[in-house]
């Protein structure tokens, strides 16, 4: 049996992201872009690689029980029976064809090692029907497995989220990641983005958290469609839409967009100043140049009005200040671990630490200070991150307003941005707080806070 052309192409990937330690999704876009395999193909290529990415710690953790040598499995024959034990236990790939085309892989790459690699899948093989070895429900070695999380992660997650919402984000961060855009009004309006995305073939359906979120039930088709490609509308999260929705951007608004990246929610607050009567007057800042050049690029390609853009380090509040200006709204999309958006980051669960989480806590505490200096008296503070942490997100919050800068500023509820289908996201203080579910939204968080004091 020859290996397939798109289980080839995804051990190539593999290689190269073990070899470099990269991040899968460059290394993916790269390889696939040049590998001139069919759409069909190099979509199943890419659902081989995210997977091994996302389970890579459980995967080998599984190599190491069943093989009988585990220190002696060499890299490119551990890249094999990765790949196939992935498509055994979560991709539920017929056995005979898993198991054979890793031995064939395996042939190819390390002959001497082809028997030891057929007695391994074949004894996994056995068992994968029953995978993933417990009820998730009641058992949390199964869940771990389930999940492909480390155990500490599992702990964090159920800490965090209580015991219902953490199974249903950890069981959902195996899955595909939907695909939510949102319509571009300085191009389209919503029915002639929604009908384009329709002709696409991308299968939409509205979704929360309002009427200008299209959910994307055919995702290939979308990516590839004219309604993306033409600017109609903006990929994003639909949780992640709750932070600009929560500026209330209007006309000639004075907004302070705080780690701004690539401008994503630069234009979506752009959209709805827009909706509001016309264009918000956006400062955009980061420390990353390279991030800045590329949110021009974009507003621009979207026909998107400019943002001021000014590279500087955000915590510093005196270099806030020396903007000289008092903003109605600051935006603070806080840098963060990303545990809501591993379904779209799957290295992410096996390199991020516990003290990397109370590393960014203490960033964001910094970051919120300092933006609590540059909005006017009445403005608003939208803290906003994508994990699901109480450190980064209800401590950072609690933490700041306990502070001497946070005794001016008071909670302002999200109720009506959340909207009734998102209900059960508003929190008792009036925060917003996602987590990953089945084919719906990611992990974010955000706050709003009011300066009611000078």
């Amino acid at each position: 049996m020859t290996v397939s052309v798109s289980r080839t192409a995804a051990l190539r990937v593999l290689s190269d992201i073990r070899r470099r330690g990269a991040f899968s999704r460059p290394v993916v876009d790269a390889a696939l872009s040049k590998s001139g395999l069919s759409r069909e193909d190099a979509g199943f290529a890419t659902r081989l690689v995210y997977t091994v990415i996302s389970a890579e710690g459980m995967l080998d953790s599984v190599i190491d029980e069943f093989a009988k040598r585990p220190g002696a499995v060499e890299p490119q024959v551990r890249d094999v029976l990765r790949l196939s034990i992935a498509e055994l236990l979560f991709l539920r790939t017929p056995a005979r064809a898993a198991v054979h085309q890793g031995v064939d892989a395996v042939r190819h790459a390390r002959p001497a090692a082809a028997g030891f690699a057929n007695a391994v899948l074949r004894r996994i093989a056995e068992q994968a029907d029953t995978f993933p070895w417990g009820d998730p429900r009641t058992d949390r070695k199964a869940l771990e497995r389930a999940s492909a999380m480390p155990p500490w992660l599992v702990d964090r997650f159920i800490e965090d989220l209580g015991e219902a919402a953490a199974r249903e984000a950890l069981l959902a961060g195996m899955e595909p990641p939907p695909l939510f855009v949102r319509v571009n009004p300085f191009r389209a309006t919503r029915q002639q983005a929604f009908d384009r995305v329709s002709a696409d073939g991308a299968l939409p359906h509205p979704s929360p958290p309002d009427e200008w979120c299209i959910r994307c039930d055919s995702p290939h088709e979308a990516v590839h469609g004219a309604a993306i490609t033409s600017g109609l509308v903006v990929v994003t999260d639909a949780a992640a839409q709750v932070a600009p929705m929560a500026c209330a951007p209007v006309p000639s608004a004075r907004i302070l967009d705080v780690g701004a990246g690539r401008g994503t929610k630069t234009a979506v607050m752009q959209g709805l100043a827009l909706s509001a009567g016309g264009p918000a007057d956006i400062t955009a800042v980061d420390i990353h140049e390279f991030k800045l050049a590329s949110l021009d690029e974009s507003l621009r390609a979207l026909d998107i009005p400019a943002a001021r853009t000014e590279v500087l380090d955000a915590t510093d509040a005196d270099a806030l200040a020396a903007m000289g200006t008092e903003f109605d709204v600051v935006l603070l999309d806080a840098p963060c671990s990303g545990l809501g958006t591993l379904r779209r980051h799957p290295e992410k669960r096996w390199r991020v630490q516990p003290e990397d989480i109370e590393r960014m806590a203490e960033l964001q505490l910094s970051l919120l200070e300092a933006a609590s200096h540059v909005v006017r008296r009445g403005g608003v503070v939208v803290y906003s991150t994508c994990t699901i942490t109480h450190a980064e997100n209800q401590d950072v919050v609690s933490g700041f307003l306990a502070g001497e800068r946070g005794r001016a500023f008071s909670v302002k509820s999200l109720a009506d941005v959340a909207g009734s289908t998102w209900s059960g996201f508003t929190m008792p203080e009036g925060y917003f707080r996602s987590w990953p579910q089945s084919g719906g939204a990611d992990g974010h968080f955000v706050a709003a806070l009011v300066r009611t004091k000078a």
